[in-house]
């Protein structure tokens, strides 16, 4: 059986002001954002530190 049009548009309120809170306090797209700074980041770092190791191995040679 269908429902109401208010029950529906109740329910789509709902789900809205829900889904307006949830980006609010927790944006999904400035963690992804910061998750791939932080990333390249330690990426670059780590290149860093295997190029200077490289480095210090043929200079020894």
């Amino acid at each position: 059986m269908r429902e109401s049009t208010g029950r529906r548009l109740g329910f789509a309120f709902l789900f809205a002001l829900a889904a307006g809170v949830l980006v609010h306090f927790y944006n999904p797209v400035d963690h992804i954002r910061a998750d791939l700074r932080a990333d390249a980041g330690g990426f670059k770092f780590s290149l860093e530190i295997a190029a200077r190791a490289i480095e210090k191995v043929c200079q020894g040679v």
